[in-house]
């Protein structure tokens, strides 16, 4: 367990290692043709531990306005604005490793990267975020569209990796046009059926695709058709319909129907007529579901309803039904679906209303739950509330110096050994933040001022529950070592907790060990350090 950064336990709360990283968002650049730049406001939640910033900043993406199926392309996310708050620990150069995700329609999504390249960051001071970069293959033609996703800050030298959740709907920056690699066969989906007119490379089962192409084998049969994983491997069409021919021209055209039993997920369909084969990208979508928090209520009850698997891109209306089928309470909220075919939406579901329905309005399909409405003096629900105050992170220890054995100076080096005073640590503020107990030492110094440096002490930790007593989780001992004037070393610590509904604390007992190399050559004397031990 690495050492915690040192803070005043009467301070200590979320503004500790999860302050180093609050969000990042930033600028997509593409190579190829001439780039087109899309900007949104967005907002991020970056959690370490239980504690969470948000922050929010513009998302430039900048990306050509076209580029061939099959063509690589290289992308660039610089950082909007200031970079964000380190917390209360320095950071070495060179310790933060940046990475961003981008979702890119009907295909999976890219990951940014840059090496580690930050100066040193002061506790609380700015960190500085450099470009990421990495590459983009398209796949099929068509349009694809970029989305800004998830985010993340990875310091090794502390083993934290610090994400940043994207709130909200996620914009759509850029759509890319994607035409058809040069001198070879083509194929692409002109329409799905069910599916707005601008996706096409998202289908359901059941659902049609129409296909047009060219370069193909004039008057030949079409071969195999079928679907594939990402990699090109796993292919079949059993669950694949086919109707597709070439004609004299050498032109595609025609059919292919996604049966029922088609994987949801992110796929390859492979079109082969002899040793020819293209392969575009499809993805399947799953079936729409919805969830509602609360599942029921009497009048007036708020209800928050979510629903998945959702056309991406779409809109929908949410409204109640009653046992007819019929609607209630007037037109309801309508909610964007984002990129990841999710959306929330808020409703008060009206009297009699024993369903909730939320319905696309491209192509009008919709998912529906149940709902369990109660009617006037039905039931009356009544919420109890208790209070549990925290209590102190404290830290105590025996009264007294601590004596190390004398030693003679004749030539060659010696140990002169004792222990720290006994120390006491009680953590009763009921949370799951943890705590951590670490040391410094000056040089040793006698009355004419002669030195024996810092470093020539060493210790030996030793941590364990307060006999007799209670701990939430387990209390570990630093690495025996040498000490520093500067770099703190654990003496005892006790990580924090990831989940929210747990707790961390208890009454714990420390101490160590003490060994100081006496040199070979020394001034003779008394000599006196002073060792700081400092719990956060």
């Amino acid at each position: 367990m690495r050492p915690r950064p040192t803070r005043s336990a009467r301070t200590r709360g979320g503004a500790s290692l999860a302050a180093l990283v609050v969000a990042a968002a930033g600028s997509l650049v593409l190579t190829g043709s001439p780039a087109h730049a899309g900007s949104a406001s967005v907002t991020y939640d970056c959690v370490f531990s239980s504690s969470h910033s948000f922050f929010t900043t513009t998302a430039t993406l900048t990306a050509p306005a076209t580029a061939a199926a099959g063509q690589s392309v290289d992308v660039k996310l610089s950082l909007a604005g200031k970079g964000p708050a380190n917390g209360p620990v320095a950071l070495p150069a060179a310790s933060v490793v940046p990475s961003a995700k981008i979702l890119v329609s009907g295909q999976a999504p890219l990951t940014l990267t840059a090496p580690a390249s930050n100066p040193p960051v002061p506790a609380k001071g700015e960190i500085p975020i450099p470009d990421l970069s990495g590459t983009l293959t398209v796949a099929q033609p068509g349009t694809v569209t970029l989305t800004p996703d998830q985010l993340a800050l990875d310091i090794p030298s502390y083993g934290l990796s610090l994400g940043c959740t994207l709130q909200g709907a996620a914009p759509v920056l850029h759509t890319l046009t994607v035409t058809p690699a040069a001198g070879s066969a083509t194929a692409a989906v002109t329409n799905i059926s069910g599916r707005p007119a601008s996706d096409t490379t998202g289908a359901r089962p059941g659902d049609v695709l129409t296909l047009t192409g060219a370069g193909w084998q004039a008057g030949a049969p079409v071969g195999a058709v079928e679907l594939c994983s990402l990699a090109g491997t796993g292919c079949s069409g059993a669950d694949l319909t086919p109707y597709l021919r070439v004609g004299a021209d050498g032109k595609l055209g025609g059919t292919v129907t996604v049966g029922a039993g088609a994987a949801p997920g992110p796929h390859r369909l492979r079109i082969s007529q002899g040793p020819v084969s293209v392969s575009l990208v499809l993805g399947v979508l799953g079936a729409r579901t919805l969830q509602v928090t609360p599942g029921g209520g009497g009048p007036g009850t708020s209800a928050t309803v979510t629903g998945t698997a959702f056309d991406p891109g779409d809109e929908v209306a949410v409204t109640s039904l009653d046992k007819d089928g019929r609607p209630v309470g007037g037109a309801g909220p309508t909610a964007p679906v984002d990129a990841r075919g999710n959306f929330t939406a808020t409703l008060v579901p009206a009297v009699g209303a024993v369903k909730i329905v939320a319905k696309e309005k491209d192509g009008g399909d919709s998912a529906d739950i149940p709902w369990s409405g109660s009617a006037d003096g039905g039931s009356s629900d009544q919420t109890l509330r208790v209070v549990v105050s925290g209590g102190a992170l404290t830290m105590s220890a025996e009264p007294g110096e601590v004596v190390l054995s004398p030693v003679t100076v004749d030539g060659a080096a010696h140990d002169s050994t004792g222990s720290l005073r006994a120390l006491e640590v009680k953590d009763f503020r009921g949370t799951t933040e943890g705590w951590s107990l670490v040391g410094t030492v000056t040089d040793f110094r006698n009355a004419a001022g002669a030195a024996i440096p810092a470093n020539r002490l060493s210790w030996t930790p030793q941590c364990a529950v307060h006999p007799g007593s209670a701990a939430a989780s387990a209390v570990v001992p630093g690495s025996a070592g040498p000490l520093s004037p500067t770099t703190a070393a654990a003496l005892c610590t006790q990580a924090a907790s990831a989940d929210p509904a747990s707790v961390t604390g208890g009454h714990f007992d420390a101490g160590a060990a003490l060994k100081l190399r006496v040199p070979e050559i020394v001034q003779n004397g008394a000599y006196a350090a002073v060792l700081r031990l400092t719990l956060s």
